[in-house]
């Protein structure tokens, strides 16, 4: 992808890709990681100028399946997916990996898992997805599980807090959720309920994960479960694919105090894509110039350094101006529309999650 007349690198936090194949396989409709009618494919990838794509093993716990079953087919398509790809895309589990497949001019693909019910509450299930490869992971999806209770659509949302520092934020948060963050509900229970966070596992994955280098992904975790992991970790985490609450009043969003503290501890928010994210209806579509006032607001809050991309491609539908990955083109001119600089544009669209990673896959 050209901007400037210089060529700009794509890194992407979340994509729901893999999945989608595993259900085009499961419907008797296979589609394919090189070429297929999804938002992402390899040869999209290479005409974008990709430099990695995290690929989510996205996991429904109301398809009924076991998850961890469900979980350890979806990791496997995808090394089958990989080593048919061999020559354009292969694994990254670290930093180095992404700067040597960079350098054979093979795109970096990460594995990330969005579900930590997915583990069914076993600590021996987060280490065999860690020693499978995955490097990131979300705690819930829409579902409370065995490790907390999520976020989900709920008008009219109030921040918790919005005192001045960091640590007041993180206190002042905690405090108004003492007592409050007990065992999540059954699984496959619709709550619609942002007063209940982390469970005891929750605790004890959160702790585990730090040690693996795992990097805790706060996207679709409640409020309180924000809160009780920026009090309780040491390491900087990421919201792969979330945007301003103050902006879109919805639930998977992220108050301006959520956005402080994450660039404070040096992690990255990735900008998702999805209509209902960026201009809460229903039916809205996907516009770069949303896209961009997302970015830039998310910019004024937290800085320059905290804000990459997080698409949510083949996690959504509906109206979309950038159509797959091959446009991204259209999101690089808006914001140098909007007097970004070139310089800017890098840090969102790839430099910014390469130094978070550089930190965090060591």
């Amino acid at each position: 992808m050209e901007l400037g007349g210089s060529s700009m690198k794509i890194a992407d936090m979340h994509c729901d890709t893999i999945s989608k194949i595993w259900e085009s396989r499961q419907a008797g409709s296979p589609q394919q990681l090189f070429q297929n009618d999804l938002h992402v494919d390899i040869q999209k990838m290479q005409k974008a100028g990709y430099l990695l794509q995290n690929f989510a093993m996205y996991i429904d716990l109301e398809k009924g399946l076991d998850p961890f079953t469900y979980v350890t087919e979806l990791i496997d398509l995808f090394y089958d997916e990989l080593e048919q790809n061999k020559d354009h895309i292969r694994m990254a589990t670290s930093y180095n990996e992404i700067l040597e497949n960079e350098k054979h001019g093979r795109i970096s693909a990460i594995m990330t898992i969005e579900e930590g019910g997915c583990c069914k509450g076993e600590l021996q299930n987060l280490e065999t997805l860690y020693q499978r490869g995955a490097r990131m992971m979300t705690l819930t999806w829409n579902y409370p599980n065995e490790l907390a209770s999520p976020n989900l659509p709920a008008d009219g949302v109030v921040p918790i807090s919005s005192p001045e520092s960091t640590q007041e934020r993180i206190e002042s948060a905690s405090e108004s959720i003492e007592g409050m963050a007990g065992s999540a509900k059954g699984l496959n229970q619709r709550v619609y309920d942002n007063t209940r966070g982390l469970t005891k596992k929750g605790y004890a994955f959160i702790e585990r994960m730090e040690e693996l280098g795992m990097i805790i992904d706060v996207s679709h975790l409640s409020d309180a479960g924000f809160w009780e992991i920026a009090k309780h970790t040491k390491k900087p985490f990421a919201a792969s694919h979330s945007n301003a609450r103050a902006l879109c009043p919805h639930a998977r969003n992220l108050t301006d105090d959520m956005i402080r503290v994450i660039a404070d501890r040096g992690g990255v928010v990735g900008l998702n894509y999805y209509g209902r994210f960026l201009n809460a209806a229903d039916d809205s579509p996907s516009s770069v110039a949303r896209m961009a006032e997302h970015v830039r607001h998310i910019v004024n809050v937290g800085g320059v350094e905290c804000i990459g991309l997080g698409s949510d491609f083949d996690g959504f539908c509906g109206t979309m101006e950038i159509q797959n990955c091959a446009q991204m083109h259209k999101l690089a001119a808006e914001l140098e529309r909007r007097h970004f600089t070139g310089s800017e544009i890098e840090n969102v669209f790839y430099k910014n999650v390469m130094r978070f990673y550089r930190q965090m896959l060591s």
